[in-house]
């Protein structure tokens, strides 16, 4: 379904996102977005920078997720200042990449809904390629939500399903306490019912990101172990939850990689299902220019 927002987006919507705010339901709203290279083209144009802050300013977020933040620890981050102060946010302190390309982590929260109660920027103690964020909140009210923020590694399924582990514990009841927790982020795999994507269109370098290797070497379908061990621990996907078709987050941008899919995700834990009031993947015209990945939006209800 897709629907105009108030600020003239518009929006692919299973459950027409904004209906319940309007009708006074006080939700808590996550969004998640890998705003690709820091939003900075390789000419250093920023004009993606600004124009994704303008369209998530038109989401009302109470807390946002951002992946792949390159560039924004120049200059005592002043950007990530920029777009927190631009939104009426506020950033916890970001998330190193100490691997690869600097693509740091960030959540920003809406101080007059949300309450931190506690935060670990590097809550993996370095065991992640890209990090791993873990925030303890209370969103609009509701009961404290822990908040997990990453973007699992890109190399292939051993080392997403290495990172997966480490997760695991937050599915369900810990240690006597039954938390309320999303799992948010770029998690480099499909869902665990999405059906297979054309992996085959792809050259062989770039296939062994997502797919298995046969006994024979040849490659097989999409590697799946660090969504099955997540969703075997207790993690919900939303759109499972609610009966909606999956729907692809990337595979658009690049003609070198033009397989869609799905790789952006807000996971929910089962003390959460009851509560999952609407899944959103902004697929448009103007977000498909932005970045190579779409945001992700979710709701929970009191």
């Amino acid at each position: 379904m897709v629907v105009s927002d108030p600020a003239g987006w518009q929006v692919t919507d299973g459950r027409a996102r904004a209906a319940a705010r309007r009708q006074g339901v006080d939700h808590a709203r996550l969004v998640t977005y890998n705003i690709l290279t820091g939003g900075i083209d390789a000419d250093g144009g920023e004009w993606r920078r600004q124009r994704q802050i303008e369209f998530l300013a038109s989401l009302d977020a109470d807390v946002i997720a951002l992946q792949e933040l390159r560039g924004w620890d120049e200059g005592g981050w002043w950007r990530l200042w920029a777009a927190a102060n631009a939104l009426g946010m506020v950033p916890l302190p970001p998330v190193l990449s100490r691997h690869g390309r600097g693509n740091h982590l960030a959540l920003l929260y809406r101080p007059t809904t949300v309450r931190v109660d506690d935060y670990e920027s590097d809550a993996a103690r370095g065991a992640f390629y890209h990090g791993l964020g873990r925030a303890r909140l209370s969103i609009r009210e509701q009961p404290v939500l822990t908040v997990l923020f990453t973007h699992l590694s890109f190399l292939g399924g051993a080392e997403r399903y290495a990172e997966a582990k480490w997760l695991t514990g937050y599915g369900g009841t810990y240690e006597g306490e039954p938390q309320r927790v999303v799992l948010a982020g770029d998690l480099n795999t499909i869902g665990i019912h999405d059906p297979e994507p054309a992996w085959r269109r792809l050259p062989a370098n770039l296939r062994s990101r997502h797919c298995h290797l046969t006994a024979g070497g040849e490659f097989g379908d999409t590697d799946r172990r660090a969504i099955q061990l997540l969703t075997t621990a207790g993690f919900h996907d939303p759109v499972d939850v609610l009966g909606q078709p999956p729907h692809r987050t990337a595979g658009y941008w690049s003609p070198a990689e033009a397989v869609d899919h799905r790789s952006d995700f807000i996971l929910a834990n089962w003390h959460l299902v009851d509560h999952i009031a609407a899944a959103t993947v902004h697929d448009t015209e103007t977000t498909r220019v932005l970045s190579d990945h779409l945001p992700v939006a979710l709701d929970l209800a009191p």
